[in-house]
C-alpha cells in the first residue's frame, strides 16, 4: 500500500506508509543502488528488510525526480544529503519527516494499554503531578512520543527519560502541541512538540534549527 497519510507542517513534510507489499513489490518501488542492495541482503530479519525497503520506497515516492544519499551516523541517526530526516517504525507502519531542519524527530506508536505499565519508567514526579491520578492512554502516548522526539533531536544518547526530558501541562486533543525541554548538567533547551492521533496510532514530531 502506498502512503496512507501525508501532510505539510511548517517547513516539513510528513508521510506514513503501511507495509502491505511483498519483497518483490518493495524492491521495485525502492530502486536500490548496488550498495543499498548489498546492505539489504545482509539483513537476516525479514521485518528489518521490509523496513529498509519501505524507507527507500517512501523517499522515492516523495522525491521521484531527485537523487538522494541516505546514511546513518555512528549514533544511528539518519541523514540526507540536502535536508533533515527522521524515521520511525511501528509494526506495519513507517513514518518519516523531512525538511529544512538541523535536527528533528518523528515517532509513531500504536496506541496500547501497555503504556500504563510503562508509565513509571518515563514519567517524573512533576509530570505525575500535572497529569493527575488517572491520565488517559492517549495522554500517556503523547508524553511518551514527546520524549522520544527529544531523544532523537539530542541524537547522541545518554539521556534519562525521567531525569533529563521534561514535558509540561497540556490539554489532550485529537491533534495539538505541548511544550517540552531537555535539561542536563546545566544545559536546557525548550521545544514545541506536535502530535496527531490517526486511527489506532499516535504520531509525534518536532524539529530544531
Amino acid at each position: 500500500m502506498p502512503i496512507v497519510h501525508q501532510k505539510e507542517h511548517l517547513s516539513c513534510f510528513i508521510a506514513i506508509w503501511q507495509i502491505t507489499e511483498n519483497f518483490d513489490e518493495l524492491l521495485q518501488l525502492a530502486k536500490l543502488s548496488s550498495g543499498e542492495l548489498a546492505t539489504f541482503h545482509a539483513f537476516k530479519s525479514d521485518s528489518r528488510k521490509k523496513e529498509y525497503l519501505t524507507v527507500r520506497a517512501l523517499l522515492k515516492t516523495i522525491y521521484p525526480e531527485q537523487d538522494y544519499v541516505l546514511f546513518y551516523d555512528k549514533h544511528g541517526k539518519p541523514h540526507l544529503n540536502d535536508r533533515g530526516i527522521s524515521i520511525s517504525h511501528s509494526k506495519e507502519y513507517v513514518a518519516m519527516i523531512t525538511g529544512e531542519f538541523y535536527a528533528g524527530g518523528i515517532d509513531i506508536e500504536t496506541i496500547d494499554d501497555r503504556i500504563f505499565i510503562l508509565a513509571n519508567k518515563f514519567l517524573n514526579e512533576a509530570e505525575k503531578k500535572y497529569l493527575g491520578e488517572n491520565p488517559s492512554c492517549d495522554t500517556l502516548q503523547i508524553v511518551w512520543g514527546a520524549k522520544e522526539i527529544l531523544y532523537k533531536i539530542h541524537s547522541i544518547g545518554d539521556l534519562d527519560f525521567k531525569k533529563h526530558l521534561m514535558t509540561y501541562n497540556f490539554t489532550t486533543k485529537e491533534k495539538g502541541q505541548l511544550d517540552a525541554s531537555i535539561t542536563k548538567l546545566g544545559y536546557e533547551k525548550a521545544y514545541t512538540i506536535y502530535y496527531e492521533k490517526i486511527d489506532s496510532f499516535m504520531i509525534s514530531w518536532g524539529t530544531s534549527n
